[in-house]
């Protein structure tokens, strides 16, 4: 029960201070109202949109079988219907009516605009054979609908006639980016994805080039390629079998950019994300280098080998924006203002597959740093030969100087022209942003807009809702709304207003949705941080306990958006030493806030307990929400209170949370261990858990704390190398305050087991077996580990000191439940205070078979005989039988015959009746009752013979007293036979037949009386008698018994006066009557033949 309670004690110790000692990371700041909804301005389409641009403030929205042209209030200006179509051709027909066969939708794979010959939009279809449509929106004179002025832009090809040559079939029916790119000359960019297995959508059996070059004829009536290596392709074997998806392109400096989805090699199923860099300025592919891009996240800002990286490796959409004059943005990049940033939006992918997980990450990276690592890469020649362009996975090296400007004259200077296509084999990393606030989401668009001087990202996700946050690494998302039930598309629209009155349009399934670029109002924003943090883009600030515009702050109300009131949530650890080196974390909210993203120190003063609190360093943490301060204490400090005051500004926040105490020891126990260690060394005290850290050492060794409370410390003591016994100091430091135990700690040898007993159990368990050894008492709490072959089952049994703890008793553990078959040989060894001796064996036999309990009788004592088989002699000396919850006072097993004797309490005890048991680990067994023989007990007949022999004695004595009364009064008696012979007659008469019986008259008349009266007066003196007593109604008394009472002053009313035997008196034979001699003289017995029996009784009286 110890050990249990000792377990969880430990338990319960390791998981408290994780529950307490720590901040809330989901801090308030960031806490959103998402039920908030509001009213925004929408555009709902026939079929769902795929595509969005703008040029001159008209937003043009390709989608499936359409193609709109909208106002910026979203109000549709012209429509254009781009399907369904009669049949996969190039620039097909579309159906007008509704019956016949059904047509084929045509999804908007690109939707181009130009702006330098004329204003003109390509929009170019799935259903189209890879060929374009070009809409002419302005040719000089006048603005056009979207429908007015369209034709195939395809040489020799009219609608649902001829076939396209190579140049005109321009997109991929699995998708595609289309680029337009001013250089010398216009160019446009194209790269198709491959997806294998994937349905194509048009029909289309041309054979698209995967990523090429070309330009606009100058007839415009179709494209046309550079050269012949203005395009490259996925070598034959990789075609349908290769996954490779173009994500996002974009034009930055003299550079053009593709980023990518795509197998790592050709030999696995692992996916990652490339970036793809050609120059611009080349008519033909000329250098093409692209390298691997990894978004990561750790728990640290600063990544170390040992920390968890978590990688986001799909890339789902992407924006390239200037850094402009956002000072935050520029210091986290080290960017100038006017250098191109690249936002990306990743996911983690599915293991073994392109398709993405709701867990998305962002990573914003500059170009510049980007090309640095591409010419870093180069120069160092970690590149080889892209297989799936080449074939060749050969190392491949480009150590010409580059301009990076892409100069035309590239390599001359070194005696060639500069031309490589490299794959560079080192990954560029970079750290996220957001992540914690993207958790479960899927981000599948993003669109990056500087506001009122703040970069805000504008996100969409695969649920339809939509995310808007500044850019800061402590900064959370101020607006999440939903949008729809369909997923963002990746395609967004900045109409070309001012940005502080601009929107975003985001397109959801059917419908676009004009969001403010300043957020759609400030109800979703609950906290006064998150409210003033965001407020220089949502121009919102603090009212009345709320986040509102001030047009909607009542005018009796204070509207702020300078700063929060402090707020105290939680002071950890509670207490602490004084003058100790305590470091106490302070939790709540608006601390050293003033609307930016850097804690003001100066702003903020904190005292606790009335000692200045000296704030810390914190590298990685929100110290708006969490701060720590270490106590500074001078000359003879005195602690007050409880209190913990914090002073932000002009604010102040306080909370009863924090006191100095001191710790200290009152004992430990036990005070000796073995010099192994592993003592659990119990620490009593008070304030033993104050504080942040608390160390405990015996002599100069640490012991690991097991548990902790106020009151009570556990350690596990460390072993000691040196000679034993050694007292050794026991130290507790907490925060740099030492204090050392009353009493050491003393180190003994190891205990050593020599020998067990007995050397056998039953399967059953239950036997005692003793275990002797020398240093036994070197530890406290011994324990039996008992071990089966090959560990197939392993026990561990509390154990007890034997008498002057020279030996340790253990009760064996049962295995009758284990699919073992006896004789089992086990291993024993046992622990004391962590030791653990050298094994023992034990073997494990069957249970006995026992029969029916007898109870007998040997040298005068009470013998239970059991009889049975398997009868172990060895095991029988674990004291597993037992009578009436008694141990035999000895056990011998004769033959099959087990014998117990009774113990001495068992015959003195009242109950008879003992019950054999047969105790084994699990349970008890009852073998019968057996009745113990009655003791004779001759008590009562001593008391009942005493109690006769007393009544008789009193009976002899009144026998006697009456005997000798009647003698007496003969005595007393003189006859006249003269006249009175008729009382001898009456006497006789009187006596009964029987000798025993006493002589009565039948008439029921005194004799005494009748001889009394006869009596005359002239007899001689010396024979005359007493006068007679009688009482006073008139009945005769002995004269003995009167003089008696007369003697006594009882009178002759005396209780004592009545009529007793008389006590023995001398009869003078000669004063009796002669006549009466006569008469009684046959009767008489000589004095000398008398036989007097004074100890026995003769006869009955009465």
């Amino acid at each position: 029960m110890n050990l249990l309670l000792l377990h969880a004690t430990m338990l319960l110790w390791a998981l408290s201070p994780s529950m307490q000692n720590y901040c809330d990371k989901s801090s308030e700041t960031s806490k959103l109202n998402l039920s908030v909804t509001y009213e925004l301005p929408t555009f709902t389409a026939d079929f769902p949109i795929q595509n969005m641009v703008t040029l001159d403030g008209i937003i043009y929205v390709g989608a499936v079988n359409r193609i709109y042209a909208l106002a910026p209030n979203l109000t549709k200006l012209s429509e254009y219907h781009t399907g369904p179509l009669l049949a996969h051709q190039a620039c097909g027909l579309t159906q007008t009516t509704t019956g016949g066969a059904s047509g084929v939708d045509n999804h908007n794979i690109a939707l181009v605009v130009e702006n330098i010959y004329d204003k003109g939009l390509y929009s170019c279809g799935s259903a189209d054979n890879g060929v374009c449509r070009r809409h002419v929106l302005d040719d000089g004179n006048s603005l056009k609908a979207i429908d007015e002025d369209v034709y195939c832009f395809a040489d020799k090809v009219q609608p649902g006639q001829g076939h396209p040559i190579d140049a005109d079939v321009v997109v991929s029916p699995s998708g595609s980016q289309v680029l337009n790119v001013e250089s010398n000359v216009i160019t446009f960019f194209v790269g198709n994805s491959e997806i294998p297995k994937a349905g194509n959508i048009s029909g289309s059996i041309m054979r698209l080039h995967t990523i090429s070059q070309r330009k606009m004829k100058t007839s415009q009536n179709g494209f046309t390629f550079f050269s012949s290596l203005s395009h490259m392709d996925l070598i034959p074997s990789l075609q349908g079998n290769y996954y490779l998806r173009y994500v996002y392109s974009f034009h930055s400096g003299p550079f053009t950019y593709f980023l990518t989805v795509q197998q790592v090699n050709k030999d696995t199923q692992a996916y990652h994300t490339r970036i793809v860099r050609m120059c611009s300025s080349d008519l033909v592919i000329r250098r093409y280098v692209e390298m691997p891009l990894e978004c990561i996240s750790t728990n640290k800002r600063r990544r170390r080998a040992t920390e968890e990286v978590k990688v986001f490796n799909i890339l789902q959409a992407a924006h390239v924006t200037k850094v402009g004059n956002d000072a935050e943005l520029q210091r986290q990049l080290k960017a100038e203002e006017d250098e191109d940033v690249l936002f990306a939006a990743f996911a983690q992918g599915q293991p073994g597959s392109p398709e993405p997980t709701p867990n998305s990450a962002v990573c914003v990276m500059s170009l510049k740093h980007i090309n640095n690592m591409f010419k870093m890469y180069m120069q160092r020649c970690n590149t080889i030969d892209p297989y799936h362009f080449t074939g060749s996975e050969r190392k491949s090296c480009y150590n010409m100087t580059s301009s990076d400007d892409c100069d035309p004259h590239e390599g001359i200077h070194e005696g060639k022209e500069g031309m490589y296509r490299l794959q560079v084999t080192q990954f560029v990393q970079r750290l996220e942003f957001w992540h914690k606030d993207l958790k479960n989401t899927l981000v599948t668009s993003i669109t990056v807009v500087p506001v009122n001087g703040r970069t805000v990202a504008y996100l969409g996700t695969a649920d339809g809702r939509h995310i808007q946050v500044l850019f800061s690494r402590f900064t959370s998302p101020h607006v999440n709304i939903g949008l729809d039930s369909s997923p963002v598309s990746a395609s967004v629209v900045l109409p070309d207003t001012p940005h502080s009155e601009g929107a975003v349009l985001m397109a959801t399934g059917s419908k676009i949705t004009k969001i403010p670029l300043i957020g759609p109002g400030c109800g979703q924003l609950t906290t006064c941080t998150s409210c003033l943090l965001s407020s220089k883009v949502t121009q919102c600030g603090w009212c009345d306990g709320r986040c509102t515009r001030r047009p909607q702050c009542p005018s009796t109300s204070s509207w702020s958006q300078d700063n929060c009131t402090p707020v105290i949530t939680k002071v950890f650890p509670s207490s602490g030493p004084i003058r100790g080196s305590t470091a106490v974390t302070i939790c709540g909210r608006n601390f050293g806030f003033d609307k930016t993203e850097n804690f003001k120190t100066s702003m903020v003063n904190v005292e606790v307990a009335g000692a200045q609190c000296k704030l810390a360093r914190q590298d990685n943490v929100n110290r708006w929400t969490e701060m720590q301060c270490s106590p500074s204490f001078s000359g003879n400090f005195t602690p007050s209170g409880h209190l913990v005051k914090v002073t932000s500004g002009h604010a102040v926040a306080k909370l009863e949370g924090f006191k100095f105490v001191d710790p200290v020891i009152n004992n430990i126990f036990p005070t000796f261990g073995p010099k192994s260690g592993n003592t659990m060394l119990t620490i009593r005290g008070a304030f033993l858990d104050t504080g942040n850290k608390q160390v405990v050492t015996v002599g100069k060794a640490s012991c690991k704390i097991q548990s902790l409370s106020f009151s009570m410390l556990i350690c596990k003591t460390p072993p000691h190398t040196h000679a034993v016994p050694s007292e050794q100091p026991v130290k507790l430091t907490v925060d740099s305050v030492e204090r050392q135990a009353p009493v050491p700690f003393t180190y003994n040898e190891d205990p050593v087991i020599s020998s067990i007993q007995p050397l056998r159990s039953f399967v059953s368990g239950g036997c005692t077996v003793s275990a002797q050894g020398s240093y036994l008492q070197s530890g406290l709490q011994p324990q039996m580990v008992l071990r089966t072959a090959q560990d197939t089952a392993v026990f561990h049994v509390s154990c007890v000191y034997g008498e002057n703890r020279t030996s340790i008793q253990c009760t064996t553990p049962s295995l009758a439940k284990l699919p073992l078959q006896p004789p089992v040989v086990t291993k024993v060894a046992f622990v004391l205070d962590g030791y653990l001796t050298d094994q023992k064996d034990l073997i494990y036999v069957e249970d006995p078979l026992f029969q029916d309990p007898k109870l007998t009788s040997k040298d005068n004592k009470s013998i239970v005989e059991l009889k049975g088989d398997r009868m172990d002699r060895e095991a029988m000396k674990c004291q597993v039988l037992t009578v009436s919850n008694h141990s035999c006072e000895s056990l011998t097993v004769v033959g099959n015959t087990l014998e117990c004797t009774v113990p001495t309490q068992l015959q003195a005890a009242t109950a008879k009746e003992l019950q054999v048991e047969w105790r084994q680990a699990d349970s008890i067994r009852h073998l019968g009752k057996v009745t113990l023989a009655q003791e004779q007990d001759y008590t009562g007949l001593i008391v009942g013979c005493v109690c006769v022999s007393l009544l008789l004695l009193f009976l002899a004595s009144l026998l006697m007293w009456r005997r000798n009364k009647h003698i007496d009064d003969l005595s007393e008696v003189w006859y006249d036979g003269r006249g009175h012979i008729q009382h001898l007659d009456r006497l006789a008469n009187a006596r009964s037949v029987s000798p025993t019986n006493e002589m009565v008259s039948h008439e029921s008349v005194d004799y005494r009386t009748t001889l009394l009266e006869d009596q005359g007066v002239d007899r001689p003196e010396t024979c005359r008698a007493a006068p007679p007593m009688y009482r006073a109604n008139g009945e005769l008394l002995s004269p003995r018994l009167g003089t008696l009472g007369g003697g006594l002053g009882l009178g002759m009313e005396g209780d004592l006066v009545s009529p007793l035997l008389m006590a023995p008196v001398h009869i003078d034979p000669s004063c009796l009557h002669p006549d009466l001699l006569t008469e009684v003289q046959h009767v008489v017995i000589a004095r000398e033949q008398l036989l007097l029996h004074v100890n026995q009784i003769i006869g009955r009286g009465q």
